[in-house]
């Protein structure tokens, strides 16, 4: 039987990063309703457990949704205003023929390439994801909104209001009846619900399904592949490799999904407590230190699993940039002297992978990471699993 190759490896590693990350969010229906089970009034119709379980998710997913399409939206607005000098590549002209060659060799046909190019003789080439607005009058209500928001006078002027309207709420008499409102307002709230949905809908269909992906090459990569043809090409083939895979959206997604991932161990954490026994001082020693030690667990293998995943995307680009002896060597050089001028963790990590050709084991943060996602899941699931089995006793806490 063969060994698979490093890069199914690193890719099958990048999943179980994803799995730790995830699994907490997913895991939320079932402990929320288990969690309604127990009590001296517990639910038993099953529209009620599964609605409860519903509510819970849909909050742990809107924690994520939300930041990551308040994100798109000012991220839009301000690569619009940039005006950075953007040129679209012709890649017809000689100067572009080596990176065209490049790309071809990778699989990447270069008259669906978004690439642009600029005069910057930096030679950091950069894969992107572009969010895009809404199309028509809601991308300019969405680009009026980022504006907005950018004012610390008016988060200002509302904290303000917000503070003097429950302070003199009580003592001021309005001019007209609440009762009056009732209408106008829930008219208002239903038009704002539907105009946050069509936003939320082309959010998605314009970012998450049909995703634009920029390739920003400076002109100096032009040079870079004539002086060091064999490093520029190592180089280019690791973007290509982000580019192919999807990073950029990956990217974007380990900006929030941990945040969302840490809320959801907390809350997967205290519902497991809440359904296990407390009867007796020592019921009650053993539940606590279950909890204390669940809960330590899944936001250590939430912070490790963040931190891999960065690092597993770039070793896997990696692998699949040095396709052979050569070109491991000029990027490992390349590594070299970017670690001497500025030290990181992660570079020192894909140092080590490329030495060792990636036969070596992943980096150490990894298997403590995946026990300590084991521990976080025994502990959230093993009460869950006794209450719906009839094991435990459906004791209140």
């Amino acid at each position: 039987m063969t060994a698979p190759s490093p890069v199914r490896r690193l890719r099958r590693a990048e999943r179980t990063c994803w799995v730790i990350l995830l699994a907490p969010v997913c895991a939320a229906p079932v402990t929320g309703a288990s969690v309604m089970t127990t009590g001296d009034e517990p639910l038993s119709a099953p529209v009620a457990i599964g609605g409860t379980a519903l509510l819970a998710v849909l909050l742990l997913f809107a924690l994520t949704l939300g930041p990551l399409i308040n994100e798109w939206r000012s991220a839009s607005l301000s690569g619009r205003e940039a005006q950075e000098g953007l040129h679209p590549v012709d890649w017809s002209k000689k100067g572009w023929a080596r990176i065209r060659d490049t790309f071809h060799a990778a699989g990447v046909d270069t008259d669906r390439l978004n690439a642009v190019s600029s005069w910057s003789p930096v030679s950091n080439l950069k894969v992107l994801h572009v969010p895009q607005r809404s199309p028509g009058r809601l991308g300019r209500i969405e680009d009026w909104g980022a504006r907005l928001q950018r004012r610390k006078s008016v988060w200002a002027a509302s904290a303000a209001a917000g503070v003097a309207f429950a302070v003199l709420r009580d003592r001021v008499s309005l001019p007209f009846d609440g009762d009056g409102l009732l209408i106008p307002g829930t008219v208002v709230v239903a038009v704002l619900w539907v105009a946050a949905g069509t936003f939320i809908y082309h959010a998605f269909a314009l970012n998450v399904r049909r995703p634009t992906v920029q390739v920003a090459i400076p002109q100096g990569w032009r040079t870079l592949l004539r002086s060091s043809p064999a490093t520029g090409a190592v180089l280019l083939r690791h973007e290509i490799s982000h580019l192919r895979h999807g990073d950029p959206m990956r990217r974007r997604y380990l900006a929030h999904v941990p945040g969302a991932g840490k809320f959801a161990v907390v809350f997967d954490s205290v519902t497991a407590l809440g359904i296990t026994p407390l009867e007796t001082s020592g019921q009650t020693i053993a539940s606590m230190s279950a909890f204390v030690i669940t809960l330590i667990g899944g936001l250590y293998a939430n912070s490790r699993a963040h931190r891999l995943l960065v690092t597993l995307i770039e070793t896997r680009a990696d692998a699949e940039a040095a396709t052979d002896e050569e070109s491991a060597r000029h990027l490992a050089a390349f590594l070299a002297r970017q670690q001497a001028t500025a030290p990181t963790v992660q570079k020192a990590d894909r140092l080590r992978a490329l030495s060792s050709h990636w036969t070596g084991r992943r980096p150490a943060p990894y298997p403590r990471a995946v026990a300590a996602a084991w521990v976080f899941a025994v502990g959230t699931c093993a009460p869950a699993i006794g209450i719906w089995t009839g094991v435990l006793d459906r004791t209140p806490l």
